[in-house]
């Protein structure tokens, strides 16, 4: 076997190492760019979906608290209502209470008179007794109605007090949601982008590999075809140099006898 047959034979297996080790590489460059960027996506469609959900929690909370507020007001104006109600019923009833009273007098000294009795002494001290009765049911009248309103009117205060804090605990409860759904929409971009960062990491280090193997296996073949040039017994003359180097083209001409030569070329 002559030397330059040799020189190649013994550097061809390392220049197909090289070559396989640099497309592996490129492989899997190619591959964690590919699903960093796939992550990539996910991550921005994640983030969009929880914004879009934080948002849309917070209006349907919004309104709900809207809706509170409108009832409370709405039932503290029929509590209001009532109250006047109330009150003039209880005014009503007074009435027709001081009305029966002075008809029950007016008929009791009708028939005092018409039987002779005069205002005094006993029928005297019994006129004051109805007098003082029937001005305590009075009392007693108005009072009960002045409460009963009383009452009904407090009611429609706490209602539209309780209506204004629920409101208020409602808006609060949107408000953070909001917010609890920025801070998960933040963290969902940012790991997102570490994923990324990760991903294009892992495919700078597969074209590191990449270049390396193929310089590896480049190096190996150009120490593996002195070894079998000399061992055939080839020189190192100008001529003998030549020829081991495949008549004027160097490795390159060793790489394209395996295929390799595009690839080393930056061509696949």
């Amino acid at each position: 076997m002559d030397p330059a047959t040799a020189a190649a034979v013994a550097g061809g297996g390392q220049v197909l190492k090289g070559v396989s080790g640099y497309k592996a590489g490129q492989a899997s460059s190619k591959a964690a760019m590919a699903t960093a960027q796939y992550n990539a996506q996910i991550s921005q469609l994640n983030a969009k979906m929880e914004e879009d959900r934080g948002r849309i929690t917070r209006a349907i909370t919004e309104r709900n608290a809207d809706d509170i507020g409108e009832q409370a007001v709405y039932n503290a104006f029929l509590l209001e209502r009532q109250a006047g109600e109330l009150e003039d019923q209880n005014d009503f009833d007074l009435l027709i209470a001081e009305r029966q009273y002075d008809i029950f007098t007016a008929q009791k000294r009708a028939n005092w008179g018409n039987a002779g009795v005069t205002m005094a002494g006993s029928p005297a001290r019994v006129a004051m007794a109805d007098a003082y009765a029937a001005a305590m049911n009075l009392a007693n009248i108005e009072q009960r109605g002045l409460q009963a309103v009383s009452r009904t009117n407090q009611a429609a205060e706490m209602t539209k007090y309780k209506g204004k804090v629920d409101y208020n605990n409602m808006m609060q409860q949107a408000f953070m949601g909001q917010y609890a759904s920025d801070i998960q929409r933040a963290n969902i971009i940012n790991e997102g982008s570490m994923n990324y960062y990760a991903g294009a990491s892992k495919a700078y280090v597969g074209q590191q590999q990449a270049t390396a193997a193929l310089i590896g296996g480049l190096s190996d073949a150009a120490s593996s075809a002195f070894t079998g040039y000399v061992g055939a017994g080839g020189t190192f003359g100008s001529t003998a140099t030549a020829s081991a180097a495949g008549g004027g083209g160097g490795y390159t001409n060793i790489l394209d006898s395996y295929g390799a030569g595009s690839a080393f070329r930056g061509g696949g």
